[in-house]
């Protein structure tokens, strides 16, 4: 593909940015609902978007027929009143990267027979319990080819591919009615192994959660673990940080003022897609910029925001790499990658012990907000006298972000990331749009539960 894009001379045109982005997916889904299989869906997409940077305004369109490139990309041109002549003087040395991740035995090669057979063994392990109903297992591949060339002499290809297997259930006994979800991506099949050893666990741990008690609302110093962890800097930081929300808005950029100190001094968020381990992962943007480190907050200052060319320019701020899009139907905007609390120096035992009365939120169901937020607690425990005590439910966690920044008061020295397969980002209509997810432990010295 890459042979295809180079072919296309896009340099040669007298035109102030031109760009191409050729995207293959294969993605599979199947799902059992009860003890039938309900679902199996697999479509394979392939096609380019292509865009023209031209008297201070973008023309793009897309096309899912690869041999019109050249055809298209001359309407665009001549949309922006650029000549569709070549200058054959003009000549390039293209800086071309190649990315091949998926050697080896990846999960998404196994046969749809070999995913059934399987995901029959998960549901068998569980679906004679008398206190289940409603019971749903999948299975989910995303698997992502990336070709990219601009008229500025970068070139590269990438592929990535993530599988999930997810479990939503709920428990019923009398009139309490727990509901439970679990599941894991992973990138080698092997890393299922120990797949329904682990759901086991977790399914014996829902029962604990039909007749908890309910706590009395009020504020409490909290333990968010790390899927709750990364729910926050996700969706009440992350959201924050993306800069196009600031266009235009005096306001945001004087709230969100670089050097301002927002959060404790242990606190640093990082949004990173250099790892190749997560479904985050995106070694270049879809502006073709190479990866990179992008800190948030260091050390409770705030030291950066995501960016793509356009704000960056408009803010006068570097650009972070942040430019992508769901597929190649869309155009890039800003959007994280991989977003995670920086891991400190206690042990998850030293971050409890010191704790009198508090609570501990495991696992969450959703969150959501911007200035404030919302946390959707699902399994929840007290901590009594430093330790983990009885499961409790907790319906929400809220508060503003920027107080519990500062409320949080240690974190641990192990950090927890999450893939997203099954859903993933939502913004500006583009969902979903892979991202992962997750950090540390953290202590949150007032929060407010209910």
């Amino acid at each position: 593909m890459l042979d295809l894009l180079k072919s296309l001379n896009i340099h040669q045109y007298d035109c102030d940015l031109i760009d191409i982005r050729i995207e293959e997916t294969n993605p599979l889904q199947i799902s059992f609902y009860q003890k039938e299989l309900s679902n199996y869906m697999e479509e394979k997409k392939l096609g380019a978007f292509i865009r023209v940077y031209a008297n201070k305004r973008w023309y793009f369109t897309t096309t899912t027929e690869l041999s019109e490139l050249e055809k298209e990309l001359h309407n665009l041109l001549k949309s922006a009143n650029i000549s569709t002549n070549r200058n054959e003087k003009k000549d390039i040395e293209y800086n071309i990267t190649n990315i091949n991740n998926l050697n080896g035995d990846y999960a998404y090669k196994k046969s749809k027979e070999e995913k059934i057979v399987f995901l029959n063994k998960i549901r068998e392990s569980f679906e004679n319990d008398p206190l289940l109903i409603n019971p749903w297992v999948g299975w989910k591949d995303n698997v992502l080819q990336k070709y990219f060339i601009n008229n500025k002499g970068t070139a590269y290809s990438y592929n990535k591919a993530f599988s999930a297997i997810a479990v939503r259930y709920e428990l019923k006994q009398d009139e309490n009615i727990y509901n439970a979800y679990f599941n894991r991506t992973v990138q080698y099949f092997k890393d299922f192994s120990n797949f329904i050893e682990e759901f086991q666990k977790d399914f014996a741990e829902s029962k604990l959660f039909i007749d908890a008690p309910t706590i009395e609302p009020g504020k409490y110093i909290t333990v968010l673990g790390p899927q709750a962890t990364g729910i926050f800097a996700h969706e009440s930081f992350g959201h924050k940080s993306e800069s196009d929300f600031m266009l235009g808005d005096e306001t945001m950029v004087k709230e969100w003022e670089i050097g301002k100190k927002v959060a404790n001094e242990c606190v640093s968020i990082i949004d990173c897609g250099i790892n190749d381990k997560v479904s985050g992962y995106c070694p270049f943007d879809d502006e073709g910029n190479p990866a990179q480190t992008t800190y948030l907050i260091k050390n409770g200052i705030l030291t950066g925001r995501l960016h793509n060319e356009t704000t960056a320019k408009a803010l006068n701020e570097d650009n972070t790499s942040n430019a992508r899009a769901i597929s190649f139907e869309w155009e890039p905007t800003v959007r994280m990658r991989n977003t995670y609390f920086e891991k400190g120096d206690l042990t998850f035992d030293e971050l409890i012990k010191p704790i009198e009365k508090g609570y501990f939120i495991k696992t969450v169901n959703h969150g959501s907000g911007m200035s404030t937020f919302t946390i959707a607690a699902n399994k929840s425990y007290k901590i009594e006298n430093g330790k983990i005590t009885d499961p409790v439910k907790i319906n929400i966690a809220t508060g503003t972000v920027f107080q519990t920044l500062h409320d949080i008061d240690a974190i641990s020295d192990k950090i927890e990331l999450f893939s997203q397969v099954f859903g993933g980002c939502g913004k500006n209509y583009q969902w979903p749009l892979d991202v992962s997810f997750g950090g540390p432990y953290i202590r949150v010295k007032s929060l407010n539960l209910s």
